[in-house]
């Protein structure tokens, strides 16, 4: 199983293409303008599964919020009408499924992904000469992944 996983933004979105079998981030972007991603979306054959980090609003919500809703909700209808099988998921579902605790940092998401898959950060990771299973996550993919990770476990 692979899984399309993005974190959305109100103008890019961090994405990561996740593969559940090899355990292997297939392809990674940090900042994908948000019409690409749609398009991306679209394009998908229907063995993939998307998952978009659902958008919670703590107060009054400003135009960034509302815009990275309204991208939210277009990249899940994209998904819908293309027949793949969609998950919706909030932030803190994928702390919690992570154990990060406290205010679910970007930095302690990043941290538990790379545990989760080496213990450290050159296993991880690796180099260009010898890419290791994170090769290239970068920027908001970070949290793109840690949702594939929690879609990967359902």
């Amino acid at each position: 199983m692979r899984i399309y996983a993005v974190d959305p933004g109100p103008t890019s979105s961090g994405v990561v293409l996740y593969s559940v079998t090899s355990r292997k981030v297939l392809r990674s972007e940090k900042a994908t303008p948000n019409e690409d991603v749609l398009l991306g979306i679209l394009a998908l054959r229907s063995s993939i599964v998307v998952a978009v980090e659902r958008v919670q609003a703590q107060g009054i919500a400003g135009n960034d919020l509302m815009r990275t809703c309204e991208w939210s909700a277009r990249f899940a209808q994209a998904a819908l009408d293309s027949g793949h099988i969609m998950r919706w998921h909030y932030r803190r579902e994928v702390c919690r499924h992570l154990h990060v605790t406290g205010a679910g940092k970007d930095a302690q998401v990043r941290a538990r992904c790379i545990e989760l898959h080496g213990g450290d950060r050159r296993t991880a990771q690796g180099v260009k000469a010898s890419p290791g299973p994170l090769h290239g996550v970068s920027g908001h993919a970070w949290q793109a992944l840690g949702l594939a990770l929690l879609v990967a476990d359902l």
